[in-house]
């Protein structure tokens, strides 16, 4: 009679399922984007007065707002103005943040200490604060909503680049090139920038996830997008004063915002787990 150790079956969803959902959902929402771009179930700033607050299925997929316009279309709508605004503005934090960053690692010293100093005081503003007086100086609008989360993402661009290249920066390939005469620019250019793609790629897909939050706070404010330009932020906005009466009005666009924030959120955590040799190990 032979001895077996009778082990239950476990159920596993795998390293990468989180990565692959959140691919899916985000790979949805921009697709609604684009369809949005060439067509929706109806004119998203159409007014049916003798429409409106129309449940669910009565009246289209989502319902009809105060206005009777189309609740499904509005999103639809809105989701490219939320992503175009999330993208962007990210874009700029990227851009400015990670050269600033991989400067600092680079010269050290004193140069290091002003961009260090300077990513804290931006860091001290947050993206409301910044978009209420840039919307002091220029006026509320899109470009506003870009600048104001674009500034409040430098910092955190810088840190996470700079963290990352100092870290390239003590590996030995790093090392040999600066002994064969190779200059600190040509150095980051070849060897840092590469290495410290996929922490940026990272910290980009969770920024995008925030900056959709935060357009959608301006938003809910007043201080993004000019109506009637459809965005998930004002549609919550809107529907403040009718969550009793019909409560589809806000609950459409926060559960939209929700599933988009959800599938970047985990992307960023996929791709980490990925690109991460110690999460990989543990896996």
């Amino acid at each position: 009679m032979t001895n077996a150790t009778a082990t239950a079956p476990r159920f596993a969803l795998g390293p990468r399922f989180g990565l692959h959902l959140g691919i899916a959902i985000t790979a949805l929402v921009i697709g609604m984007a684009v369809l949005s771009r060439f067509w929706t179930p109806q004119v998203p700033t159409r007014l049916q007065i003798a429409n409106k607050l129309k449940p669910p299925l009565t009246s289209g997929l989502a319902g009809t707002d105060a206005l009777g316009r189309d609740i499904f279309s509005m999103i639809m709508a809105g989701a490219w103005n939320s992503l175009s605004i999330a993208f962007l503005s990210v874009l700029l934090g990227l851009v400015v943040g990670v050269g600033f960053g991989a400067l600092a690692a680079a010269r050290r010293g004193w140069i290091e200490e002003v961009i260090m100093r300077f990513a804290d005081v931006v860091f001290a503003f947050p993206a409301l604060i910044s978009a209420i007086m840039i919307a002091a100086l220029i006026g509320p609008g899109g470009g506003t909503a870009v600048l104001a989360i674009g500034l409040f993402n430098i910092p955190v661009f810088i840190r996470v680049s700079r963290g990352a290249a100092l870290r390239i920066w003590a590996l030995d390939f790093c090392l040999a090139a600066q002994a064969a005469g190779k200059g600190r620019f040509r150095i980051t250019v070849d060897h840092v920038l590469p290495n410290i793609a996929g922490a940026v790629a990272v910290q980009a897909t969770i920024q995008i996830g925030l900056a959709i939050l935060v357009e959608a706070g301006l938003s809910f404010l007043g201080l993004s997008l000019a109506p009637p330009a459809p965005s998930w932020g004002r549609m919550l906005s809107d529907a403040q004063t009718y969550l009793a009466q019909a409560p589809w009005m806000a609950i459409a666009p926060g559960v939209t915002i929700a599933i988009a924030v959800l599938g970047l959120n985990l992307v960023g955590d996929g791709l980490r787990d990925v690109l991460d040799p110690r999460s990989r190990a543990r896996s």
